[in-house]
């Protein structure tokens, strides 16, 4: 099995100093990793990606970062001998974008889940690289590494993340869910489904989006189901007492019981999500 990797990369030019916004042409300064396997933070200048990163990237069981698809492997991509669309990735902006319908910034991310922001900004690392500062780079490029590294561990425990409101100062839930989950999505559609077809009332762990105020977001429920309608899921909570839609991805484990169940012959499905 290959190394689970966070990656986060700075640049030699801005996107103002390249004809179409063209990440490929922005030229790579510095790379910087962690490798959960070895525990250890390492930096490579642009003289090493081609000869010695390249093979690790292409080997790794993941690829963990902050919008790296759509920037981070974008950039690398002249120096790579394969597609980068080859390579497994877990981007957090991915989730992010999922759950509040808009992007962020990984200092916005952090100061709300963390407490804490970026040591400095991508603007530094420019002014860096002109100036032949590697030492600066490299240190500034390992820090948002070990930021990253922090967001997916506080969200492979906590099983979410967390957002300042941009309408005032509430903080808004992020459920995510890593490889780490307790089943993988399509064990637990299968046997959602199953548990449909059976009328068997299922047992779930489930993250909800939004709690009552000191309530956990993650709670065990029983639920009969009444309907499914990927992403959703629809049925009885025997904790709310209530009708109830759930998102199927916010599921982290599910247990059938041998609880059978009736559905109401009056039973409308409705499109109200939790």
């Amino acid at each position: 099995m290959g190394e689970r990797l966070v990656l986060d990369l700075e640049t030699q030019r801005e996107f103002a100093e390249v004809e179409g916004r063209k990440p490929e042409l922005l030229g790579v300064s510095c790379v910087g990793i962690y490798s959960y396997q070895e525990d250890r933070y390492e930096a490579y200048l642009e003289a090493d990606l081609a000869a010695k990163l390249a093979s690790r990237l292409q080997a790794a069981e993941l690829l963990i970062g902050f919008n790296i698809r759509r920037f981070d492997l974008p950039v690398l991509t002249p120096y790579l001998p394969y597609p980068v669309t080859t390579l497994p990735v877990l981007d957090i902006m991915e989730e992010v974008v999922k759950n509040l319908g808009h992007r962020l910034s990984l200092d916005a991310l952090a100061q709300a889940t963390l407490g804490r922001g970026k040591s400095g900004s991508g603007l530094d690392a420019l002014r860096w690289f002109k100036e032949g500062r590697f030492d600066l780079i490299t240190a500034y490029c390992l820090d948002d590494v070990k930021l990253t590294k922090e967001l997916y561990d506080y969200g492979k425990q906590h099983g979410r993340l967390f957002a300042t409101s941009r309408f005032g100062s509430e903080k808004l839930q992020i459920p995510v869910f890593w490889p780490e989950r307790k089943r993988d999505a399509g064990a637990i559609a299968r046997m959602l489904a199953e548990a449909f077809e059976k009328r068997l009332q299922v047992e779930i762990e489930y993250l909800s989006q939004s709690v009552a105020s000191g309530e956990s977001p993650q709670r065990v429920r029983c639920v009969d189901v009444y309907a499914i309608r990927d992403p959703y899921f629809e049925g009885f909570c025997h904790f709310r007492k209530d009708l109830r839609q759930f998102r199927i991805d916010r599921i982290i484990d599910i247990k059938p019981t041998w609880e059978r169940y009736t559905i109401p012959p009056d039973f409308v499905p409705t499109a109200v999500a939790e």
